[in-house]
């Protein structure tokens, strides 16, 4: 498996991530700042000094992104967390019971506009990679979390979550398979909380990704069946004006490059007497049910952060 970053996200974000920023413009703790070395993940609630390192670094982040795509700047942008002593917790609700995640982002607007939720895990209670290689093999147990996690995501309003262990960053994404109220789907990535370096998917910019996926317009974050879904690698293809042409747009961030104009449809000569073939080739007939917006062949499997399909 290639262990750099996918090309889904160099392609639609990497003009982003390649910006240069100043250093005040990113002023995040360092990790010996928010991670004292001493503590020991011994306890769940240890789970959130990770936690913390996690929203220490994804607020300035996002606030630079935000201004370089001259999106939402607006809006304030808050995150909070729920302390390791437990002395201040997170709560959401919608209308439901008030639940508790350990971290979320959010736009502040009304009704909050909720963009990520996080809980913390111990690895003891939660292999998300066992999950991930094997999820035929899931016990009860290990699929709690991601019970708890979807019923979060319903109430916020958003299908972007992630659970954080001792050992990884599971970024997950969520749809309805039907109607039904108990019929979820998750696709998920485990990413090692000890991968670093410029070309590998570490757990910060994994968090960023999902935060710029949700953020990036309302339609993009809510909960969903999965054939409605618009993929992370989905491009449209449409003309500008006559002085900047035919570009691809990506569908979540917008990023636009030139391509060359589509070719035109093949024309094809209607059967002799074939009325209904006649009048579909020349737009006589419509199909009220022509929905311009919907995904075709939508599969919430693909939604996977390095390029590689989630195990079926």
């Amino acid at each position: 498996m290639d262990e750099s970053p996918p090309d889904n996200l160099n392609e639609s974000y990497g003009h982003i991530l390649d910006h240069n920023v100043p250093e005040q413009g990113l002023a995040a703790l360092k990790p010996e700042q928010a991670l004292d070395p001493a503590i020991e993940m011994v306890k769940p609630d240890d789970i959130k000094y990770l936690i913390k390192w996690n929203n220490e670094v994804i607020g300035p982040t996002l606030d630079v992104a935000r201004e370089l795509l001259q999106t939402h700047n607006r809006v304030r942008l808050i995150h909070e967390i729920s302390a390791p002593d437990r002395s201040t917790l997170v709560r959401i609700k919608d209308g439901h019971k008030p639940v508790s995640p350990d971290h979320y982002v959010a736009f502040d607007e009304y009704p909050l506009a909720n963009l990520v939720v996080g809980i913390g895990r111990s690895s003891s209670k939660f292999r998300g990679r066992k999950l991930a290689c094997t999820p035929e093999n899931a016990s009860k147990e290990n699929l709690w979390p991601l019970r708890q996690l979807a019923n979060i995501c319903d109430v916020a309003n958003t299908r972007y979550g992630y659970i954080q262990t001792d050992e990884d960053l599971v970024a997950c994404y969520f749809n309805k398979e039907t109607e039904a109220e108990d019929s979820w789907e998750v696709a998920l990535m485990p990413i090692p909380w000890s991968r670093y370096g410029e070309d590998q998917l570490t757990t910060d910019l994994a968090l960023w990704w999902l935060s710029m996926l949700a953020m990036s317009a309302p339609h993009h974050r809510v909960i969903v069946r999965g054939e409605e879904i618009i993929r992370i690698n989905e491009w449209e293809i449409c003309y500008l004006d006559e002085e900047r042409g035919w570009v691809r747009r990506h569908r979540y961030s917008n990023f636009e490059e030139p391509v060359d104009p589509p070719p035109p449809p093949a024309y094809q000569i209607p059967s002799p007497g074939n009325a209904a073939v006649f009048e579909a080739q020349v737009g006589i007939n419509a199909d009220p049910l022509f929905n311009l917006n919907a995904a075709a062949n939508a599969d919430s499997h693909d939604f996977n952060f390095d390029g590689f399909r989630n195990p079926s």
